[in-house]
């Protein structure tokens, strides 16, 4: 009875400090719950590896007017259509449905959508890597190198050089990976397949290359863009930035943390880490830069990845975006929708907040950073190549050789072997294959295909 009386006199004898009262209660609860859900979200996607530095390191540059800014958009794919005649179909129908997207959208500078496709060594298929090399030809895109490494791929320390050397002589023969410098320069960019860079996969359920970033620096990888990402312990602490990964050849998982890149400390020996945006939010959710089946592509998520503000230190007027796709196992959301509805939004958004914006492949957003290091200033846009001169296959197109030419609407199946090059010239040479002409044209409507 007494008990009872004690809570009949802290009950709230007004209305208005009962809803005080119901308002506090539903605030804690409401806090409760989202604290919980930060908490279930740090743990279940193992984001506590980089919450810490993403919360306590700090850039110490200046905040830096929009108006000033020059975003550097680039879009990278783990392009995995698969092995045979059936990869080589999908491909040229995801090819189609791009180049009509590409058209569409242009930057700043009238620069169409170019895209990346890390393309993977071990699928090997000959029939998509003459296509890709078409459409980089066309100014559509590159062609850089994925692969897929496991405990069983018969690839160990010692004979990791030699492979990746085959994996270059093979894709190559594309006109992809070598420049047209005089001399030519064998020059790459790499995304490690299921994230194990540098044998960073605990459990002996990796490639275990603990010499892997030393070995891609010296056949001439340029940069890693394998991150960021969730839910794996390859993940490195460090997040939001672009640094060179210091390599230790008999430990895993070297690039963990490392030197950022600053304006006018130019580093040479050392392997680039190029990352792309992450971001906690108040609610637990977790930005981490994807766009395919799962995350879908929101209007929302633009500001978080400009505002993660990935850049050269002493050159935060040029901010870098970087996102990723795995556009084959995606295609119905990326090229149906999602891809233009991005675009879209990325444009609107740069021109609300008075950005400039630049679309750029891997390989030109490296030649920027390396730009901004050595101190270069100004227009981002005079820089796409300032170190790494274009690929071979953005001035010449990859051909069969004539007595491999299908008949028309025949599919393409060829042998390395059996390709050759020609000179670039006003149209490509199989129309059967790709589009030989190519409409350039504005259309604020998305596409309908």
């Amino acid at each position: 009875m007494n008990s009872m009386n004690w809570l009949r006199r802290l009950y709230p004898k007004t209305l208005i400090a009962r809803v005080v009262v119901l308002l506090a209660m539903i605030s804690v609860s409401f806090l409760g719950y989202n604290v919980a859900r930060l908490g279930w979200s740090l743990f279940h996607w193992q984001a506590h590896i980089w919450a810490m530095s993403y919360w306590t390191d700090h850039h110490p540059d200046p905040e830096i007017p929009d108006d000033q800014k020059h975003l550097i958009f680039v879009m990278i794919d783990h392009y995995e259509h698969g092995k045979g005649e059936a990869a080589a179909q999908r491909n040229l129908e995801w090819c189609r449905k791009f180049r009509k997207i590409s058209d569409r959208y242009r930057d700043d500078y009238d620069n169409c959508f170019r895209y990346t496709w890390f393309y993977p060594f071990d699928h090997h298929n000959d029939a998509i890597m003459e296509e890709l090399s078409h459409m980089a030809y066309q100014g559509y895109g590159e062609i850089e190198m994925h692969w897929h490494l496991g405990a069983k791929s018969g690839i160990s320390k010692e004979n990791y050089a030699e492979k990746i050397q085959e994996a270059i002589a093979w894709y190559q023969q594309f006109g992809a990976m070598i420049t047209v410098d005089t001399p030519p320069k064998t020059a790459f960019a790499y995304v490690a397949g299921n994230w194990d860079l540098d044998a960073s996969r605990p459990g002996g359920k990796g490639h275990g290359l603990t010499n892997q970033i030393q070995v891609l620096k010296e056949q001439g990888c340029y940069a890693d863009f394998t991150f960021s990402t969730i839910g794996t312990p390859t993940q490195p602490s460090k997040v939001n930035s672009i640094y060179y990964a210091e390599d230790d050849p008999n430990l895993p998982k070297s690039y963990d943390t490392g030197i950022d890149v600053v304006v006018g400390k130019p580093i040479k020996d050392k392997l680039l880490i190029f990352q792309g945006p992450i971001s906690i939010t108040w609610n637990g959710g977790l930005e981490y830069g994807a766009v395919e089946n799962d995350p879908r592509f929101r209007p929302e998520r633009i500001p978080k990845w400009i505002d993660a503000n990935i850049h050269v230190h002493g050159r935060p007027e040029w901010v870098f975006v970087k996102i990723y796709s795995h556009g084959a196992q995606s295609k119905e959301v990326v090229l149906a929708h999602d891809m233009q509805w991005m675009l879209k939004c990325l444009k609107a958004e740069c021109s609300r907040r008075d950005i400039t914006l630049h679309f750029m492949t891997a390989r030109e957003a490296y030649n920027v950073v390396k730009a901004a290091e050595e101190g270069i200033t100004g227009d981002p846009e005079d820089y796409r190549d300032y170190t790494i001169g274009k690929y071979r296959n953005m001035v010449e197109t990859v051909t069969l050789a004539p007595e491999r030419i299908p008949a028309p609407g025949a599919s393409v199946v060829a042998e390395s072997s059996q390709l050759q090059h020609t000179r670039k010239v006003a149209h490509v040479t199989l129309p059967t294959v790709i589009e030989a002409t190519v409409s350039r044209h504005h259309d604020p409507h998305l596409l309908r295909d």
